[in-house]
């Protein structure tokens, strides 16, 4: 099971994801983390993002990419990798977790490895952000395209 846990806060943007196991005793941890992200008044983001790699010695649906929606004009995300030269795009989950707050995630097949593409859409289905990761642990925010 992947469980989302945030901080109430006005100053930054936060978000954890941790991966645990039902056992014969209860819940199990595997693994997990998560980030922090300064809010700008003067440049607000429209969503941010972390990545988390597969681990090789934990059985867990890493990799993983994930993050806050901080702009109600995005409706649609995705994730665009490449296997064997060919992109693949993964539409991201979107879950609504408040009255005007949803978060994000997308899966990716185990295989997937950088460079990966963060896209964001508006409810036209135009492309309203964009960002190229490649650090397979990175953590960031992407801004409304102009």
């Amino acid at each position: 099971m992947i469980v989302f846990t945030q901080r109430a806060s006005t100053e930054y943007s936060n978000l954890q994801i941790e991966f645990v196991r039902k056992r014969i005793f209860g819940w199990k941890w595997g693994w997990g983390g998560g980030y922090g992200i300064s809010k700008s008044s003067s440049d607000p983001s429209a969503m941010d993002y972390m990545s988390m790699p597969r681990l090789e010695h934990i059985k867990s649906p890493f990799p993983i990419i994930f993050g806050n929606v901080l702009n109600p004009v995005i409706k649609r995300i995705t994730v665009e990798t490449k296997e064997n030269g060919t992109p693949i795009s993964t539409e991201a989950k979107m879950v609504k977790v408040g009255a005007e707050r949803n978060i994000w995630f997308v899966l990716l097949p185990s295989s997937a490895s950088t460079p990966f593409e963060i896209k964001a859409f508006n409810e036209e289905g135009v492309r309203i952000a964009n960002k190229e990761i490649n650090d397979p642990n990175d953590s960031g925010a992407l801004l409304i395209e102009d």
